[in-house]
Protein backbone atom coordinates (compact mmCIF):
# COMPACT_ATOMS: atom_id res chain seq x y z
CA UNK A 1 0.00 0.00 0.00
CA UNK A 2 2.64 2.29 0.69
CA UNK A 3 4.82 1.53 -2.49
CA UNK A 4 1.41 2.26 -4.12
CA UNK A 5 1.14 5.56 -2.61
CA UNK A 6 4.99 6.54 -3.41
CA UNK A 7 3.92 5.40 -6.93
CA UNK A 8 0.73 8.39 -7.37
CA UNK A 9 4.01 10.99 -5.63
CA UNK A 10 6.13 10.22 -8.58
CA UNK A 11 3.48 9.45 -11.20
CA UNK A 12 2.39 13.41 -9.83
CA UNK A 13 5.96 14.79 -10.06
CA UNK A 14 6.89 13.15 -13.46
CA UNK A 15 3.95 15.21 -15.01
CA UNK A 16 3.99 18.16 -13.49
CA UNK A 17 7.58 17.99 -14.62
CA UNK A 18 6.90 17.37 -17.84
CA UNK A 19 3.73 19.82 -18.21
CA UNK A 20 6.16 22.68 -17.38
CA UNK A 21 8.92 21.80 -19.65
CA UNK A 22 6.35 21.89 -22.28
CA UNK A 23 4.79 25.29 -21.38
CA UNK A 24 8.02 27.03 -21.56
CA UNK A 25 9.06 25.16 -24.69
CA UNK A 26 5.80 26.60 -26.56
CA UNK A 27 6.57 29.90 -24.91
CA UNK A 28 9.80 29.82 -27.07
CA UNK A 29 9.86 31.66 -31.08
CA UNK A 30 10.71 29.13 -34.05
CA UNK A 31 13.98 30.23 -34.31
CA UNK A 32 18.34 29.72 -33.00
CA UNK A 33 18.77 31.69 -29.67
CA UNK A 34 22.54 30.63 -29.18
CA UNK A 35 25.75 30.59 -31.42
CA UNK A 36 26.49 26.80 -30.55
CA UNK A 37 22.40 25.94 -32.17
CA UNK A 38 23.99 27.03 -35.48
CA UNK A 39 26.65 24.32 -35.63
CA UNK A 40 25.04 21.62 -34.21
CA UNK A 41 22.31 22.56 -36.97
CA UNK A 42 25.10 22.65 -39.64
CA UNK A 43 26.15 19.13 -38.40
CA UNK A 44 22.82 17.85 -38.58
CA UNK A 45 22.40 19.52 -42.32
CA UNK A 46 25.91 17.63 -43.41
CA UNK A 47 24.98 14.89 -42.28
CA UNK A 48 21.32 14.27 -43.97
CA UNK A 49 23.20 15.86 -47.30
CA UNK A 50 26.02 12.80 -46.85
CA UNK A 51 28.62 14.91 -46.13
CA UNK A 52 28.71 13.26 -43.16
CA UNK A 53 28.81 14.40 -39.07
CA UNK A 54 31.00 17.88 -39.63
CA UNK A 55 30.88 21.18 -38.82
CA UNK A 56 32.69 22.46 -42.26
CA UNK A 57 35.64 20.94 -44.34
CA UNK A 58 38.15 22.29 -41.86
CA UNK A 59 35.74 20.95 -38.75
CA UNK A 60 35.42 17.18 -39.35
CA UNK A 61 35.88 16.19 -35.67
CA UNK A 62 35.47 19.81 -33.76
CA UNK A 63 32.30 19.16 -32.21
CA UNK A 64 30.87 15.34 -30.90
CA UNK A 65 28.87 13.40 -32.73
CA UNK A 66 26.33 11.98 -30.88
CA UNK A 67 24.16 14.80 -30.30
CA UNK A 68 23.64 16.28 -33.75
CA UNK A 69 23.11 12.51 -34.59
CA UNK A 70 20.14 11.76 -32.05
CA UNK A 71 18.66 15.21 -34.35
CA UNK A 72 18.97 14.18 -37.60
CA UNK A 73 17.39 10.45 -36.36
CA UNK A 74 14.38 13.00 -34.87
CA UNK A 75 14.47 15.03 -38.31
CA UNK A 76 14.36 12.00 -40.40
CA UNK A 77 10.90 11.01 -38.52
CA UNK A 78 9.60 14.71 -39.45
CA UNK A 79 10.08 16.55 -35.83
CA UNK A 80 10.22 20.42 -36.59
CA UNK A 81 12.08 22.66 -33.69
CA UNK A 82 8.98 22.26 -31.74
CA UNK A 83 9.09 18.39 -31.89
CA UNK A 84 12.41 18.14 -31.04
CA UNK A 85 11.95 20.60 -28.00
CA UNK A 86 9.11 18.64 -26.86
CA UNK A 87 11.43 15.41 -27.57
CA UNK A 88 14.01 17.01 -25.02
CA UNK A 89 11.46 17.67 -22.71
CA UNK A 90 10.42 14.08 -22.43
CA UNK A 91 14.14 13.25 -21.56
CA UNK A 92 14.84 15.90 -18.94
CA UNK A 93 11.55 14.82 -17.59
CA UNK A 94 12.83 10.77 -17.51
CA UNK A 95 16.07 12.40 -15.94
CA UNK A 96 14.18 13.34 -13.14
CA UNK A 97 13.17 9.41 -12.37
CA UNK A 98 16.85 8.51 -12.34
CA UNK A 99 17.11 11.37 -9.94
CA UNK A 100 14.89 10.12 -7.77
CA UNK A 101 16.74 6.49 -8.22
CA UNK A 102 20.00 7.75 -7.42
CA UNK A 103 18.56 9.98 -4.32
CA UNK A 104 17.40 6.94 -2.89
CA UNK A 105 20.02 4.41 -3.40
CA UNK A 106 22.58 6.90 -1.81
CA UNK A 107 20.74 8.73 0.84
CA UNK A 108 17.52 7.10 1.08
CA UNK A 109 13.83 6.74 0.17
CA UNK A 110 12.57 10.41 1.50
CA UNK A 111 15.94 11.96 -0.37
CA UNK A 112 15.26 10.43 -3.29
CA UNK A 113 11.41 11.56 -3.57
CA UNK A 114 12.30 15.35 -2.86
CA UNK A 115 15.68 15.39 -5.11
CA UNK A 116 13.14 14.43 -8.20
CA UNK A 117 10.15 16.70 -6.92
CA UNK A 118 12.51 20.04 -7.13
CA UNK A 119 14.22 18.85 -10.39
CA UNK A 120 10.56 18.69 -11.63
CA UNK A 121 10.31 22.30 -11.79
CA UNK A 122 14.39 23.08 -11.18
CA UNK A 123 14.69 26.31 -13.71
CA UNK A 124 17.97 25.37 -15.25
CA UNK A 125 16.26 21.65 -16.40
CA UNK A 126 13.49 23.34 -17.75
CA UNK A 127 15.51 25.98 -19.85
CA UNK A 128 18.03 24.05 -21.48
CA UNK A 129 15.15 21.62 -23.13
CA UNK A 130 14.20 24.96 -25.57
CA UNK A 131 17.22 25.08 -27.01
CA UNK A 132 19.50 23.28 -29.45
CA UNK A 133 22.39 21.96 -27.36
CA UNK A 134 24.06 19.06 -26.05
CA UNK A 135 22.62 19.92 -22.54
CA UNK A 136 19.64 17.98 -22.04
CA UNK A 137 21.03 14.94 -23.37
CA UNK A 138 24.31 15.54 -21.80
CA UNK A 139 22.63 15.57 -18.19
CA UNK A 140 20.53 12.59 -18.94
CA UNK A 141 23.72 10.37 -19.83
CA UNK A 142 25.74 11.57 -17.48
CA UNK A 143 23.02 10.53 -14.65
CA UNK A 144 22.53 7.42 -16.21
CA UNK A 145 26.42 6.85 -15.77
CA UNK A 146 26.12 7.39 -12.40
CA UNK A 147 23.23 5.15 -11.32
CA UNK A 148 24.54 2.09 -12.65
CA UNK A 149 28.02 3.09 -11.39
CA UNK A 150 26.57 3.33 -8.13
CA UNK A 151 24.85 -0.08 -8.85
CA UNK A 152 27.89 -1.42 -9.05
CA UNK A 153 28.00 -1.50 -5.48
CA UNK A 154 25.49 -4.03 -5.01
CA UNK A 155 25.39 -6.29 -7.99
CA UNK A 156 27.77 -7.81 -10.23
CA UNK A 157 27.63 -9.00 -13.95
CA UNK A 158 25.86 -7.12 -16.45
CA UNK A 159 25.91 -3.40 -14.67
CA UNK A 160 28.96 -3.01 -15.01
CA UNK A 161 28.86 -2.83 -19.10
CA UNK A 162 25.55 -0.60 -18.98
CA UNK A 163 27.62 1.64 -16.80
CA UNK A 164 30.80 1.38 -19.26
CA UNK A 165 27.86 2.02 -22.30
CA UNK A 166 26.23 5.25 -20.55
CA UNK A 167 29.89 6.79 -19.84
CA UNK A 168 30.71 5.94 -23.19
CA UNK A 169 27.15 8.02 -24.75
CA UNK A 170 28.23 10.73 -22.40
CA UNK A 171 31.34 11.12 -23.53
CA UNK A 172 30.17 11.13 -27.06
CA UNK A 173 28.15 13.71 -26.27
CA UNK A 174 30.65 15.65 -24.83
CA UNK A 175 33.87 14.38 -24.08
CA UNK A 176 35.14 15.69 -20.35
CA UNK A 177 33.01 12.35 -19.24
CA UNK A 178 35.45 10.41 -21.12
CA UNK A 179 37.64 11.38 -18.42
CA UNK A 180 35.53 9.95 -15.84
CA UNK A 181 36.32 6.09 -17.26
CA UNK A 182 39.96 6.17 -15.20
CA UNK A 183 38.33 7.48 -11.97
CA UNK A 184 35.46 5.02 -11.85
CA UNK A 185 37.82 2.04 -12.27
CA UNK A 186 39.41 3.57 -8.74
CA UNK A 187 35.97 3.65 -7.15
CA UNK A 188 35.48 0.18 -7.83
CA UNK A 189 39.05 -1.17 -7.18
CA UNK A 190 38.30 0.42 -3.86
CA UNK A 191 35.58 -1.40 -3.18
CA UNK A 192 35.35 -3.95 0.13
CA UNK A 193 34.93 -7.20 -2.41
CA UNK A 194 36.65 -10.00 -3.83
CA UNK A 195 39.45 -8.54 -6.00
CA UNK A 196 38.33 -11.02 -8.52
CA UNK A 197 35.00 -9.50 -8.54
CA UNK A 198 36.33 -6.29 -9.03
CA UNK A 199 38.69 -6.91 -11.96
CA UNK A 200 35.76 -8.66 -13.54
CA UNK A 201 33.51 -5.32 -12.73
CA UNK A 202 36.50 -3.34 -13.88
CA UNK A 203 36.66 -5.60 -17.26
CA UNK A 204 33.12 -4.99 -18.51
CA UNK A 205 33.30 -1.11 -17.73
CA UNK A 206 36.06 -0.99 -20.14
CA UNK A 207 34.39 -3.23 -22.48
CA UNK A 208 31.19 -1.36 -22.73
CA UNK A 209 33.13 1.90 -22.56
CA UNK A 210 35.36 0.91 -25.27
CA UNK A 211 32.58 -0.25 -27.60
CA UNK A 212 31.06 2.38 -27.39
CA UNK A 213 33.50 4.74 -29.06
CA UNK A 214 34.83 2.32 -31.28
CA UNK A 215 32.70 3.88 -34.19
CA UNK A 216 33.60 7.36 -33.60
CA UNK A 217 37.61 6.32 -33.19
CA UNK A 218 37.38 4.18 -35.84
CA UNK A 219 36.24 7.25 -37.82
CA UNK A 220 38.52 9.59 -36.68
CA UNK A 221 41.19 7.44 -37.81
CA UNK A 222 39.89 6.89 -41.16
CA UNK A 223 39.95 10.38 -41.75
CA UNK A 224 43.28 11.67 -39.65
CA UNK A 225 45.41 8.79 -39.14
CA UNK A 226 45.52 9.80 -35.41
CA UNK A 227 43.79 7.84 -32.67
CA UNK A 228 40.96 10.76 -31.43
CA UNK A 229 38.58 9.74 -28.80
CA UNK A 230 37.01 12.77 -28.05
CA UNK A 231 37.22 16.16 -30.42
CA UNK A 232 39.39 18.28 -32.11
CA UNK A 233 38.40 21.15 -29.86
CA UNK A 234 40.24 20.93 -27.24
CA UNK A 235 42.94 22.96 -27.95
CA UNK A 236 40.35 25.43 -29.06
CA UNK A 237 38.95 26.12 -25.78
CA UNK A 238 41.95 25.89 -24.01
CA UNK A 239 43.29 28.67 -25.59
CA UNK A 240 39.51 30.75 -25.07
CA UNK A 241 39.97 30.12 -21.28
CA UNK A 242 43.50 31.33 -21.44
CA UNK A 243 44.73 33.69 -24.15
CA UNK A 244 45.57 37.19 -23.21
CA UNK A 245 41.86 38.83 -23.47
CA UNK A 246 40.59 36.09 -21.53
CA UNK A 247 38.36 36.39 -18.50
CA UNK A 248 37.66 32.99 -18.27
CA UNK A 249 34.62 32.52 -20.29
CA UNK A 250 33.63 32.46 -23.91
CA UNK A 251 36.03 34.84 -25.36
CA UNK A 252 36.19 35.80 -28.99
CA UNK A 253 40.30 36.94 -29.42
CA UNK A 254 41.63 34.00 -31.54
CA UNK A 255 44.73 34.36 -33.82
CA UNK A 256 44.23 35.54 -37.49
CA UNK A 257 43.38 33.02 -40.17
CA UNK A 258 43.47 30.19 -37.27
CA UNK A 259 40.76 28.14 -38.75
CA UNK A 260 42.50 28.16 -42.26
CA UNK A 261 45.16 25.92 -40.49
CA UNK A 262 44.49 21.91 -40.99
CA UNK A 263 42.57 20.70 -38.09
CA UNK A 264 44.77 18.58 -36.41
CA UNK A 265 47.60 21.11 -36.34
CA UNK A 266 45.44 23.48 -35.48
CA UNK A 267 44.81 21.61 -32.23
CA UNK A 268 48.20 21.02 -31.81
CA UNK A 269 48.96 24.89 -32.25
CA UNK A 270 46.47 26.22 -29.58
CA UNK A 271 47.60 24.11 -26.74
CA UNK A 272 51.00 24.94 -27.65
CA UNK A 273 50.47 29.21 -27.68
CA UNK A 274 48.26 28.75 -24.75
CA UNK A 275 51.11 26.62 -22.94
CA UNK A 276 53.65 29.26 -23.98
CA UNK A 277 50.99 32.13 -22.55
CA UNK A 278 50.91 30.32 -18.92
CA UNK A 279 54.96 29.99 -18.62
CA UNK A 280 55.24 33.73 -19.26
CA UNK A 281 51.66 34.75 -17.38
CA UNK A 282 51.81 32.57 -14.45
CA UNK A 283 50.50 35.06 -12.32
CA UNK A 284 47.89 35.47 -14.80
CA UNK A 285 46.77 32.12 -15.22
CA UNK A 286 46.70 31.64 -11.61
CA UNK A 287 43.88 34.46 -11.66
CA UNK A 288 42.20 32.76 -14.42
CA UNK A 289 41.80 29.32 -12.27
CA UNK A 290 40.31 31.41 -9.29
CA UNK A 291 38.24 33.08 -11.68
CA UNK A 292 36.85 30.23 -13.94
CA UNK A 293 36.20 28.88 -9.99
CA UNK A 294 34.09 31.44 -9.62
CA UNK A 295 32.18 31.63 -13.15
CA UNK A 296 31.83 27.74 -12.58
CA UNK A 297 29.79 28.09 -8.88
CA UNK A 298 28.47 31.89 -9.63
CA UNK A 299 24.73 32.00 -8.10
CA UNK A 300 23.84 34.53 -11.02
CA UNK A 301 24.62 34.34 -14.67
CA UNK A 302 27.92 35.51 -16.49
CA UNK A 303 26.72 36.51 -19.28
CA UNK A 304 26.12 40.62 -19.67
CA UNK A 305 22.75 39.61 -20.89
CA UNK A 306 21.08 38.02 -18.64
CA UNK A 307 22.96 39.28 -15.21
CA UNK A 308 21.77 42.44 -16.17
CA UNK A 309 18.02 41.34 -16.21
CA UNK A 310 16.58 40.90 -12.38
CA UNK A 311 14.19 38.36 -13.52
CA UNK A 312 17.09 35.75 -14.34
CA UNK A 313 19.49 36.70 -10.83
CA UNK A 314 16.16 36.14 -8.97
CA UNK A 315 15.60 32.91 -10.58
CA UNK A 316 19.01 31.92 -10.11
CA UNK A 317 19.35 33.17 -6.59
CA UNK A 318 16.28 31.49 -5.32
CA UNK A 319 16.79 28.27 -6.68
CA UNK A 320 20.73 27.34 -7.29
CA UNK A 321 21.45 29.80 -4.55
CA UNK A 322 18.80 28.76 -1.43
CA UNK A 323 20.52 25.51 -2.10
CA UNK A 324 24.44 26.35 -2.07
CA UNK A 325 24.63 26.19 1.89
CA UNK A 326 23.34 22.38 2.55
CA UNK A 327 25.17 21.00 -0.94
CA UNK A 328 28.22 22.39 0.51
CA UNK A 329 26.94 20.80 4.30
CA UNK A 330 26.12 17.97 2.06
CA UNK A 331 28.90 17.10 0.11
CA UNK A 332 31.08 17.15 2.71
CA UNK A 333 29.03 14.83 5.44
CA UNK A 334 29.03 12.60 2.91
CA UNK A 335 32.37 12.04 1.87
CA UNK A 336 32.56 8.23 3.75
CA UNK A 337 29.65 7.24 1.99
CA UNK A 338 30.84 4.85 -0.54
CA UNK A 339 27.84 5.33 -3.12
CA UNK A 340 28.28 9.07 -2.81
CA UNK A 341 31.93 8.97 -3.42
CA UNK A 342 30.78 8.57 -7.23
CA UNK A 343 29.02 12.09 -7.00
CA UNK A 344 31.69 13.53 -5.19
CA UNK A 345 34.83 12.66 -7.58
CA UNK A 346 32.55 14.07 -10.68
CA UNK A 347 31.98 17.47 -9.22
CA UNK A 348 35.33 17.63 -8.10
CA UNK A 349 36.15 17.04 -12.20
CA UNK A 350 34.26 18.99 -13.19
CA UNK A 351 35.57 22.46 -11.64
CA UNK A 352 39.09 21.10 -12.05
CA UNK A 353 38.21 20.38 -15.90
CA UNK A 354 36.49 23.75 -16.35
CA UNK A 355 39.00 25.86 -13.77
CA UNK A 356 41.96 24.70 -16.37
CA UNK A 357 40.08 25.26 -19.61
CA UNK A 358 36.54 27.43 -20.00
CA UNK A 359 33.66 27.65 -17.54
CA UNK A 360 30.66 28.99 -17.86
CA UNK A 361 27.27 27.89 -15.10
CA UNK A 362 26.09 26.51 -18.24
CA UNK A 363 28.94 23.79 -18.33
CA UNK A 364 27.68 23.59 -14.38
CA UNK A 365 24.06 21.81 -15.72
CA UNK A 366 25.55 18.15 -15.53
CA UNK A 367 26.27 17.85 -12.03
CA UNK A 368 23.23 20.05 -10.72
CA UNK A 369 21.57 17.00 -10.53
CA UNK A 370 23.77 15.48 -8.03
CA UNK A 371 23.91 19.10 -6.32
CA UNK A 372 20.70 19.00 -5.60
CA UNK A 373 20.68 15.52 -4.12
CA UNK A 374 23.40 16.62 -1.20
CA UNK A 375 21.36 19.73 -0.74
CA UNK A 376 18.31 17.74 0.26
CA UNK A 377 20.41 14.81 2.05
CA UNK A 378 22.21 17.92 4.11
CA UNK A 379 18.49 19.44 5.07
CA UNK A 380 16.99 16.40 6.31
CA UNK A 381 20.21 15.34 7.85
CA UNK A 382 20.15 19.26 9.84
CA UNK A 383 16.42 18.72 10.50
CA UNK A 384 16.90 15.87 12.16
CA UNK A 385 19.98 17.11 14.19
CA UNK A 386 17.78 20.00 15.06
CA UNK A 387 14.51 17.41 16.69
CA UNK A 388 17.31 15.84 18.50
CA UNK A 389 18.66 19.25 19.96
CA UNK A 390 15.00 20.12 20.67
CA UNK A 391 14.52 16.98 22.37
CA UNK A 392 17.14 17.03 24.35
CA UNK A 393 16.32 20.24 25.56
CA UNK A 394 12.65 19.45 26.92
CA UNK A 395 13.28 15.85 28.16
Amino acid sequence: MERIHKNKILIFIFIIGFLLRIAFVLTLKNNFYFDDEFEYFKMVQNFLSGKGLIVGENLKSFRPPLYPLVISVLILFKFNLIGIRVFQSFISTLTVYFIYLIGKKTFGEKTGIVSAFISSFYPFFIFYNGFLLTETLFVFFTVLSIFYLIMTTERNGKVSFFSGIFLGLSGLTRPILQLYLPVSILHILSFKENLKIRFRKIILLVIGFCLTLSPWIIRNYKIFHKFIPGTTMGGWVFWEGNNPYSEGGPCSYFPKGILEIEEIERDKLLYRMTFEFIKKNPERFMWLLLNKFKRFWNIVPNAPEYKRKYFYRIVSIFSFGILLPFFIIGFFISLKNKKAQFLHSLIILFTIFHMIFLSSIRYRLPIEPFYLIFSIYAFFQLTKLTSCCISRRYR
